[in-house]
């Protein structure tokens, strides 16, 4: 088994203090192996605020899995305000990212990347792009990563049939009910809204990709001049 995969969240703090979020990965698929905590709080119970349209069943899973996960992270940062500015240093195997931006957008990006790792059956279509996790991704890098996973997904699996880009719009349509639901579940897990305002700012992309799908495509087509008449 290849050794196991590492991304560290490093977060300086406006009082001085440093913070870490480590999460680690399974090598082969990318699922999220973090220990769950001992004695998860309440609010990641699967029946507390339970997303609309989860297909799980309490009588399995007695816990959501992206809130299970993402405990630790929301009780480590519970203290932070929305806009307090951070910084942060995001450590991959392959590179060292750093940026100072707020509270919230930094929480949005760790939550982002532990919902797609930690076994939600919506979220989990995701995995792909976590794989290749791109911290504080711009709307159109976000674009044409999801585009790149949708189609790689229908060449590999046969995901999406021959609907074009029906069935993505489709999944971001679900990925907004999770989102919606799931910052239900964190208005219940702090006092403070970083954790909450992360997740709108997660779902801005599920409903802004489905609109902005067809003229983000138009944009990216001089990209791609080269390819004419190339046989693929």
């Amino acid at each position: 088994m290849k050794d196991v995969l590492h991304i560290r969240y490093g977060f300086d703090l406006p009082d001085g203090s440093k913070k870490q979020v480590d999460l680690r990965f399974d090598p082969a698929n990318f699922r999220l192996i973090n220990q769950a905590p001992a004695d998860p709080p309440f609010w990641t119970e699967l029946k507390f605020s339970q997303c609309a349209n989860c297909p799980l069943n309490a009588d399995q899973h007695s816990h959501c899995p992206s809130a299970l996960h993402m405990a630790s992270a929301v009780e480590s940062l519970k203290d932070l305000v929305s806009f307090d500015a951070v910084g942060v240093t995001v450590t991959q195997a392959e590179r060292t990212v750093h940026s100072e931006t707020t509270a919230q957008q930094a929480m949005s990006s760790v939550l982002g990347l532990i919902m797609a790792t930690s076994g939600c059956p919506w979220t989990d279509r995701l995995r792909p792009m976590a794989r290749f996790h791109l911290p504080f991704a711009s709307e159109a890098e976000t674009v044409y990563r999801s585009v790149c996973m949708f189609l790689l997904a229908r060449d590999l699996v046969g995901a999406g049939g021959t609907h074009g880009f029906a069935t993505l719009k489709d999944l971001y349509e679900n990925l907004h009910v999770v989102n919606r639901d799931m910052s239900r579940r964190l208005g219940a897990a702090t006092r403070t809204d970083p954790a909450r305002n992360a997740m709108a700012l997660l779902d801005s992309y599920t409903t802004l990709l489905p609109a902005a799908l067809e003229s983000s495509l138009q944009e990216l087509k001089p990209l791609f001049d080269a390819w004419r008449g190339t046989p693929i």
